[in-house]
């Protein structure tokens, strides 16, 4: 092709200015977090304490709450959002692994349209009542159930979650029907035990011990295998006779499919350095979460591991998909 000086003199003006805007796009290290549940609770938490982690290697992340649909409308924003890594969801893995099997239709195929970021950390369940509940253990509790069905109710975050799961399991593995009362966020299902007018609530650990602690809730088990230094006494499920309740929960950060490699990398990277810092894992810690750092390859894998896993569970316990 041959051009004049001049052309030459324009064209290098108009690669300059190309050039320098997509350098200035790779720079961009705004970041918008979706949570799918409210202010509070724990997934919002964990989101704000790693998003204040990444300001170290030069983001700046908002997470933005939407609440609802047990966390599927923030799922679905991600769908919408572009695949260029400036919108992630940071989720509870259930979310996108036990979602396709509890619920009819979903607008989002989490095996197709999600790519795997990084981990923030891991944390389990526990069922609660409130302090003036007569119930001092789990037995109790669902002997008082059996007895008046006014009590024989449980709250959690939304339907579909691993926590209206285990509260499944338990009512078939009791031979007791339980009925599962559905909030947009386990911090409404925590106060509603405390007032009483929830018999029970299942939901996180890190969103129960804070009030265990200060006497306002009785946490009668916990999900972990095992007993914890930090829960003395506390029994797990496992321990009471009900070994399929043993379940943890993963919070993972996911980008839309087809987000670039590299962009992800990045991502992972800060992330990952969030984490590991002494600052993060530190917050993370107290509130009884264990840091956990992964590649998006090893999350990939999980996602997919969960996903069989949880289509098993729910087959075996006979559940019933939702609309």
């Amino acid at each position: 092709m041959n051009m004049s000086r001049r052309q030459f003199a324009g064209y290098l003006g108009i690669s300059a200015v190309a050039l320098n805007s997509g350098f200035a796009l790779a720079q961009d290290k705004t970041l918008r977090v979706l949570v799918g549940y409210a202010a509070g609770g724990a997934a919002d938490n964990v989101a704000r304490i790693v998003a204040e982690g990444m300001r170290d290697s030069g983001y700046t992340t908002i997470v933005e709450n939407k609440a609802g649909a047990a966390g599927r409308l923030a799922t679905e924003a991600l769908v919408a959002a572009p695949a260029d890594g400036t919108t992630l969801l940071l989720t509870p893995m259930g979310n996108l692994t036990l979602y396709p099997h509890v619920f009819k239709s979903l607008r989002y195929d989490p095996l197709k349209q999600f790519a795997g970021v990084g981990t923030a950390c891991t944390m389990s369940f526990a069922l609660a009542v409130g302090a003036n509940s007569p119930a001092k253990t789990l037995g109790e509790f669902l002997d008082m159930a059996r007895k008046d069905n006014a009590l024989a109710a449980y709250g959690t975050p939304g339907a579909g979650t691993a926590m209206h799961f285990i509260g499944q399991l338990l009512a078939k593995s009791a031979k007791l029907p339980l009925t599962h009362v559905a909030y947009k966020g386990g911090s409404a299902a925590v106060t509603d035990a405390i007032g009483g007018t929830l018999p029970a609530v299942i939901t996180t650990l890190p969103n129960l011990l804070p009030m265990h602690r200060s006497g306002k809730l009785r946490i009668l088990a916990i999900s972990d295998e095992t007993q914890l230094a930090a829960l003395p006494g506390v029994p797990t499920f496992k321990s009471l006779g009900y070994p399929d309740l043993g379940v943890t929960e993963t919070f993972a950060f996911f980008a839309h499919s087809g987000t670039p490699a590299p962009v992800i990398a990045r991502l992972n990277q800060s992330i990952t350095q969030a984490v590991k810092s002494e600052k993060v894992a530190s917050l993370l810690q107290k509130q009884e979460y264990l840091p956990k750092a992964s590649t998006p390859e090893a999350l990939d894998k999980q996602l997919r591991e969960e996903y069989a896993r949880w289509s098993a569970v729910a087959k075996a316990a006979g559940y019933t998909p939702e609309d």
